[in-house]
């Protein structure tokens, strides 16, 4: 009976600008509205990758994770504010203060794992992967990546990182091809926070030793300035 729409905006989403995601939504919503569905939509950044991860098993894992309660600070609270407003849609909560102490219950009981686990176990998923992330195939090399400057990260190019993700195998380039689930790009640091020179900037899974150029197009992913940055607002508005 209900729709919530997570529309992005920024350098790493369909919608480059909060202006066209703004428009994109207010289509959506008029199409849900029509069908007879309350439809809203929550305005999102996505100028730099949401949570620590890109890849797949170690997405899965960042994902696990949270919902136990131990997930990136900025997923945890877009995960949470949706399910707000979806609780509220539903008629489940009167307001967001109720449906966050429903939303900390389930988490912190371990409800929230078992019901993604009957979600897995529902698709024909294996649930052992689940209970235990070390069955998860491992990539071949762990390759970290420290910062050749210090100062505060001003800039995170989602896109660019993404490309790297895919070719390190993490993507396709075209839909014949393979995806190796063990690879991918763990986040360190980003937009806001504090680096010094040499501190560990990001995390490389990959299948073997990463060539120059992958290793330049990660550090031009990254800006970082000697003055303060505030780190960003995640979400922008609620849009019914």
């Amino acid at each position: 009976d209900t729709i919530l729409l997570d529309v992005k905006y920024g350098e790493g989403a369909f919608m480059h600008t909060i202006e066209d995601a703004t428009k994109l939504a207010e289509a959506m919503i008029s199409i849900g509205n029509s069908l007879g569905r309350n439809t809203m939509a929550m305005i999102t950044d996505m100028n730099q990758p949401l949570g620590n991860t890109i890849g797949n098993a170690i997405e899965i894992r960042e994902a696990i994770e949270t919902l136990k309660g131990h997930g990136p600070a900025d997923f945890t609270e877009l995960c949470m504010q949706a399910a707000e407003i979806m609780l509220i849609q539903g008629k489940v909560a009167k307001d967001k203060d109720e449906a966050r102490v429903m939303l900390d219950e389930a988490v912190s009981s371990g409800r929230a794992f078992e019901v993604f686990k009957e979600m897995v176990k529902a698709q024909g998923g294996d649930v052992s992967y689940i209970e235990n992330t070390e069955l998860f195939e491992k990539p071949s090399a762990i390759i970290e990546l420290t910062s050749k400057k210090t100062g505060y990260i001003q800039a995170l190019e989602a896109k660019k990182l993404g490309i790297v993700s895919m070719k390190l195998g993490g993507g396709r380039m075209t839909k014949e091809e393979d995806i190796d689930h063990a690879v991918g790009l763990v986040l360190n640091k980003k937009i806001g926070d504090h680096v010094d020179i040499g501190e560990k900037l990001l995390t490389v899974y990959a299948r073997d030793d990463l060539s120059l150029e992958l290793i330049d197009e990660i550090y031009q992913s990254y800006t970082i300035v000697d003055e303060f940055v505030e780190k960003p607002i995640l979400i922008e508005e609620f849009m019914k």
